[in-house]
Order: structure tokens, then C-alpha cells, then sequence
């Protein structure tokens, strides 16, 4: 308990120091806040849903056809010999891996696809708070997670979401 006041002590006496050093040049941005407000944000949404609506649709098809054979299976089940079973359950086996893997495709893909377009906004994000860091000058800009309190005329989160949206 002891050393975790100290590292409590040693870590507000380094963030003393750096917020001494950059001399009230200091904002504070919520660039969670930014991401969510951005109009780009709604625009790569529905591109990314238009860019896999087809390979969304055919696994649609895909569960619907697995789920129409097993629905006929049942019913059938009684009128089958065991070869007929047999049969119908490597179908079924056979429905069941073309549907995860085309699944499992999709949902990599379409993730991969959802970092890269996040990663471009986020990007985006970081420029217009280095412009915005430049053209007043300042320091020090944290991260509104990362502070406990701030005064309003610090946050610069509103400025940075008229940047990006330009």
C-alpha cells in the first residue's frame, strides 16, 4: 500500500512538472466525441454496407437454404432408410462448412475493411489537431480521458470537429 503511494506521489509530481513546463499552452480534445460526430463517419458506413451487400445477401441465401433443408429433413426423416439419412446428413455437413466459411470471410473482410476506413479518419483527426496545436501555439494537448478536470475554454474538441468535417 505504502508503494503505491509513492507511485501515486512520483506520478503526479512528473505531471506537475510537465504542466508547469508547457505554461497554461495546454487544451484538451475528446477525440472519441470527434470520431462520432465526424460526416465523413456515416458516409464510410454506407459505402462499406454497399460494398458487401452482395456477399451479405449470399450468406443470407446461405442460412436460409440450411435452414429450409433441415426444416424438410425433419419431416422426411421418417419415410428415410439409413442410406437416404446418410445422404442428407453430408449435405447438411456440407451446407453447414461452405456456410461458415463464407462467414467467417465476410466478417474478416468486412473488420479489416472497417479498421482501414477508421484508421483514415482517425488520421484525419490527428491533422487537424496538429493545425489546430500550430495555429494557437500550444504545448501540451491530452487526451479528455486522461484529465479528471478542465476548465471549458480548454477543450478543443468542438474546433477539431470543424476541421474534419470541412
Amino acid at each position: 500500500m505504502n508503494k503505491l503511494f509513492k507511485l501515486a506521489g512520483a506520478l503526479a509530481l512528473v505531471l506537475t512538472a510537465t504542466l508547469a513546463q508547457a505554461q497554461g499552452k495546454i487544451a484538451v480534445v475528446d477525440t472519441g466525441e470527434v470520431f462520432q460526430k465526424m460526416p465523413q463517419r456515416e458516409v464510410v458506413r454506407n459505402q462499406l454496407k454497399n460494398e458487401f451487400a452482395s456477399r451479405v445477401k449470399e450468406v443470407q441465401q446461405l442460412e436460409e437454404q440450411g435452414r429450409s433443408f433441415v426444416e424438410k429433413q425433419q419431416k422426411d426423416m421418417a419415410f428415410m432408410n439409413d442410406q437416404q439419412k446418410a445422404e442428407a446428413q453430408k449435405k447438411l455437413n456440407d451446407m453447414q462448412a461452405n456456410f461458415v466459411q463464407k462467414a467467417r470471410a465476410l466478417e474478416q473482410d468486412r473488420a479489416r475493411r472497417e479498421n482501414e476506413e477508421r484508421q483514415k479518419m482517425l488520421s484525419r483527426i490527428k491533422v487537424a489537431i496538429d493545425d489546430i496545436t500550430k495555429a494557437q501555439g500550444l504545448d501540451l494537448v491530452l487526451e479528455r480521458g486522461a484529465v479528471i478536470y478542465m476548465a471549458p475554454s480548454l477543450d478543443i474538441t468542438q474546433q477539431v470537429i470543424s476541421r474534419v468535417s470541412k
